[in-house]
């Protein structure tokens, strides 16, 4: 099977106009235009008045404000993972849109789970529940989904399963 990937590339805009489309979406911040560095999280935020774009990165939460005319943005349709920076262990926040039965739900449950795998199609959280036999259950986030997961740090101990 031949992956295609296809990079949009958004060269130090002088407005917030060519972003406005990728709000809420993974994107790979280049600041001071330089390739080799580089930031990737959730595009939360444009200030068109200040001309900057906010990220929120996936695995620290921490959210970095970079100037526009300053910066290349890249967004690849074939999603490079966002959750690479998510070590096994780590607790996490994050939104569920599934109900017990696999159904839609329309207001999202907002859960804490441990990492248990990161892989290259997304990441496997494994979420405390008494409810359920084995007192928990696996959440499989996709990469294509990370935006409307909305992972995020959580300050709690770590757990253990049982």
């Amino acid at each position: 099977m031949t992956t295609v990937r296809h990079d949009i590339w958004i060269e130090r805009p002088a407005s917030t106009d060519p972003l406005l489309d990728y709000i809420g979406l993974h994107l790979v911040a280049h600041p001071g235009g330089s390739l080799a560095r580089r930031s990737r999280g959730q595009l939360i935020a444009l200030d068109p008045e200040a001309l900057t774009a906010s990220i929120r990165r996936y695995d620290t939460g921490a959210i970095t404000e970079f100037r526009l005319p300053d910066t290349i943005f890249r967004y690849t349709t074939v999603i490079e993972s966002p959750y690479t920076d998510l070590a096994v262990g780590q607790r996490r926040l994050f939104e569920w849109y599934w109900d017990a039965n696999g159904h839609p739900i329309t207001e999202p449950e907002t859960l804490v789970g441990s990492v248990e795998k990161v892989a290259d199609g997304g990441a496997t959280l494994w979420v405390n529940d008494p409810r359920m036999g084995g007192n928990g259950w696996w959440a499989y986030l996709k990469n294509e989904d990370a935006a409307k997961h909305a992972v995020r740090p959580v300050d709690l101990k770590p757990e253990t399963k049982s």
